[in-house]
């Protein structure tokens, strides 16, 4: 692809210069940006992005074509929370042994000291480069001198022989932005699928058309104005989805008087590819060293699930994960020998040893929930960082993933709940949705005791199932039992008499924990009257949706369920004077429900909490109702129990 570029570009004498300016000058400090000690379009702020410009074009000599991407951004610093801006990262995307390389890279940070500016230059031992997945490597860098009130200021170049990778632009962050703007220099033979996200409109957008030798060029130019702040908010997938943003996909490339070059291709044409890929289907089909083990850890076993079973297992206890997301592998066997490796090596490895001894499976590509959602309408391989393996036996599809020790097979890790997965096979391509398999399920029973001074004493179980197990088994195994337990009490006042575990380590199986405990002063007394919440554990505090209005769907991942028993043994010569009435609130569609209700046998109560949420998406519409149940069971579970001396 390069080299086809490059003949092309020097016989049509393109030269793409640079030809605009950055609306500030380096080094060049307005007075009141250093003396600003609180944005005022936003008060909370703790840095604000002054200005931020980029252009990208293409440069042709007669032995290179270039893509150069040029930046230059001034931040001010506001509080200590904004200190984290004075580390910077720039993305180089890399194959084999071409890289793309960084440019006059300057960086500088301004203070105010007596009245006079001072400038500390960033030295060169700031800078270092590290990886970030298989084809992108972060150069980083940090600052000098940042403190409160301080401004810095960067400014660098990234020469790219990569023409097709014409960088996107994002107007929005966690901090507001005073200036954003960007050009972006398209010879009329290039064309790009433009398409803008988020909630926040550019202030402007034109089109110039410039001609230069044989051929015109299309500059897009982009300017946003005073963009607020993205507030990121809770149970979203990657807030890329959302941030207001320019994406930018080459589509094809038609150079006068020659054939149509397709870029972007189709979904069938990758697939194709992968199937044929040495990185992707022929490690699959070939890596023959896996075949022994295959064979031997599945001998004597007919029955495929229970084979396919016997794999997984074999591959999720010897593999270790690197913490690595990918789509393709290197050294397979390698990564055996190493007994580590990325999420492809070991998905592939499992499918690899599937193969081996017969049963039919396909791959999936996802994205994780941190990588973004899918756009079906553009494919592009960029959009996938993932790969899992499906079986299908009878009429039931099993998702595969190794990675995690505490999963049980079937159930993926909550990172790929993520919308669709794209299946790579010879007989099955297509779409396919990736839902969850399990609910996230704790269930709370108590036991408990309250004498006529308030003090509390009994026991408490938890049953955990699905992602609230894998949870807590993947916690207790890393910090181990004893900062386990000191970490699960750190908020309560719970004095502990005994703790036990069931089931830590078979994860088919329900995991259990155990407390016997008192409190002293858990009734608050009044006279003859004590006051008591009847939840010990697992109450709902505060609501966590707590903004009005929501402009991003909610993203549970999964079903939840919640539920709360307890018994409640009342002190001698005390009565009942005030319960918490029933309740039940039903969310639209039954897509969440809550029962809360209190009984009295003798001088026993019987308490009943459960909460339901019955689907994982809610989206923008739902919100209100969403944050009204969570008001209503908030409110609900603060009610207290009113003894009264008899």
């Amino acid at each position: 692809m390069k080299s086809t570029f490059l003949v092309t570009l020097v016989c049509l004498s393109m030269n793409f210069a640079s030809a605009q300016k950055s609306p500030i000058k380096y080094g060049v400090i307005p007075l009141e940006d250093l003396k600003m000690v609180v944005y005022d379009k936003d008060s909370s702020a703790s840095a604000v992005i002054l200005t931020d410009y980029g252009e990208a074009y293409i440069s042709v000599t007669s032995a290179s074509a270039k893509l150069n991407f040029e930046r230059h951004v001034r931040i001010k610093i506001l509080t200590k929370d904004g200190l984290e801006w004075a580390n910077a990262a720039i993305p180089l995307y890399h194959a084999n042994s071409s890289e793309e390389k960084v440019y006059r890279l300057r960086a500088s940070t301004y203070n105010l000291e007596n009245g006079k500016l001072v400038e500390s230059e960033m030295s060169k031992d700031a800078v270092f480069k590290e990886k970030f997945n298989r084809y992108i490597n972060l150069q980083k860098f940090t600052l000098p001198n940042v403190k409160e009130g301080s401004v810095i200021e960067y400014t660098y170049t990234v020469s790219s022989d990569y023409l097709a990778n014409f960088p996107n632009w994002q107007f929005q962050y966690e901090i507001p932005v005073r200036w954003s703007e960007y050009w972006g220099m398209f010879p009329d033979f290039f064309i790009f699928e433009k398409y803008m996200q988020g909630y926040i409109a550019p202030t402007s957008y034109e089109v110039k058309n410039k001609t230069a030798a044989n051929f015109n060029t299309q500059a897009h130019h982009w300017i946003s104005k005073d963009v607020p702040a993205f507030k990121s908010e809770p149970f979203m997938t990657s807030e890329d989805d959302y941030v207001s943003k320019i994406n930018l996909a080459l589509s094809h490339i038609n150079f006068p008087g020659q054939p149509v070059q397709e870029i972007m291709g189709t979904w069938s044409k990758l697939n194709s590819r992968l199937l044929e890929s040495e990185s992707f289907g022929k490690a699959i089909t070939g890596s023959g060293f896996l075949k022994k083990k295959a064979e031997e850890v599945t001998s004597g076993i007919t029955d495929p699930l229970q084979k396919v079973t016997a794999i997984f297992n074999y591959v999720q206890k010897n593999l270790e994960w690197d913490g690595t997301k990918d789509t393709y592998v290197d050294n397979l066997k390698k990564v055996v020998e190493d007994k580590k490796g990325t999420a492809a090596d070991i998905n592939i490895i499992l499918a690899s040893m599937l193969e081996k001894i017969d049963v039919a499976f396909d791959m999936v590509l996802i994205s994780t929930r941190d990588h973004g959602f899918i756009r079906q309408q553009y494919p592009m391989e960029k959009q996938f960082n993932y790969v899992i393996c499906m079986v299908k036996i009878g009429d039931k599809n099993f998702f595969l993933d190794a990675t995690e020790k505490y999963l049980p097979m079937g159930i993926l890790p909550e990172r790929c709940l993520n919308g669709e997965g794209l299946v790579i096979s010879k007989n099955n391509h297509g779409w396919i949705a990736i839902d969850a398999k399990a609910k996230a399920r704790t269930h709370i029973n108590s036991e408990l005791s309250l004498n006529e001074n308030g003090e509390l004493k009994g026991k408490v179980n938890y049953t955990c199932d699905g992602y609230d197990a894998f949870r807590l088994r993947a916690d207790y195994h890393k910090k181990g039992e004893a900062d386990f337990v000191k970490e699960f009490l750190a908020d309560k006042n719970w004095e502990i008499a005994k703790s036990e575990f069931q089931h830590v380590n078979e994860i088919d199986q329900t995991i259990k924990q155990t407390h016997e405990f008192t409190i002293n002063e858990y009734g608050t007394l009044a006279g003859n009257v004590i006051y008591l919440n009847p939840f010990v554990t697992g109450q709902t505090k505060e609501n966590i949706f707590k903004l009005p209005t929501r402009e991003y769907p909610v993203d549970f991942g999964s079903a939840i369920e919640k539920t709360y028993l307890s018994r409640i043994a009342i002190p001698e010569g005390f009565t009942v004077d005030e319960l918490p009435k029933p309740r039940v609130i039903i969310l639209p569609n039954n897509s969440g429900k809550y029962t809360y209700n209190i009984t009295q046998m003798g001088n026993q109560l019987n308490v009943v909490s459960i909460m339901q949420i019955n689907k994982s998406l809610f989206i923008q519409d739902e919100y209100p109702y969403l944050r009204e149940f969570y008001n209503q069971i908030v409110a609900k579970q603060a009610e207290q129990i009113v003894l009264k001396k008899k």
